[in-house]
């Protein structure tokens, strides 16, 4: 075995290079197997931050091409709750995956359809952040549902967001329902009516209650 040094141009030979072979063996195994791991880790890495980049299962359920979510933006949403429908927005982005959005009241209206990229979603987030404060009470800006704000009827705004999935001809998808839940006792039949179609078109609805009392909940 010929070790350069680094004050001669020559080389010295050792004369145990024989009984270092044994060492020198172990020690190249032990950097094979290192950089095997190091690859192995790197690997299982790339695979779990694609995986978690999907983000289905966080928000709709596993299998879901893409899903649309259904806000509620009746009057009774305002204040307090905004903070947790910009939270929710956020959330939704995150899991990085392509949405739709659907906003309702006494009606609906299709804002994004559906595999619309997640930043689509984002841009929405400011309406619902306070510009100020007078004295504890936020003060928020106009937003351009502001016209439409009435009263709660959540089966417009599931019909709507099955259709626009429909219209997207998409096979596996599924509706987020973010309200308050405090539904109009006229839109009951129709909203009992929706839920059934729902569960007999296998799509699935997940809801995200915001301040919902027990008696809403329970419905």
């Amino acid at each position: 075995m010929i070790v350069p040094t680094i004050h001669r141009s020559s080389a010295v030979i050792l004369a145990d290079r024989f009984r270092l072979r044994g060492p020198r063996l172990r020690s190249d195994g032990v950097r094979i197997m290192l950089a095997l791991a190091l690859l192995g880790t790197l690997t299982l890495l790339f695979l779990s931050a694609r995986h978690a980049g999907a983000g289905r299962a966080a928000v709709f359920p596993q299998g879901t091409d893409t899903g649309v979510v259904a806000l509620d933006m009746s009057a009774s949403i305002s204040g307090p709750t905004y903070a947790r429908v910009a939270t929710t927005l956020r959330g939704i982005a995150a899991a990085n995956q392509s949405v739709g959005l659907v906003m309702f009241s006494d009606t609906a209206y299709e804002l994004l359809p559906p595999n619309s990229p997640p930043a689509a979603l984002t841009a929405f987030v400011p309406f619902f952040v306070p510009l100020r404060y007078y004295g504890t009470t936020p003060v928020f800006g106009q937003a351009p549902w502001d016209m439409f704000m009435g009263g709660t009827r959540i089966a417009p705004g599931l019909m709507m967001a099955a259709q626009a999935l429909r219209r997207a001809h998409i096979k596996h998808g599924a509706i987020l329902l973010v309200s308050d839940l405090d539904d109009s006792s006229a839109d009951l039949p129709l909203l009992n009516q929706e839920a059934v179609q729902l569960r007999q078109q296998h799509i699935p609805l997940r809801i995200v209650p915001l301040f919902a009392s027990q008696h809403n909940k329970a419905l």
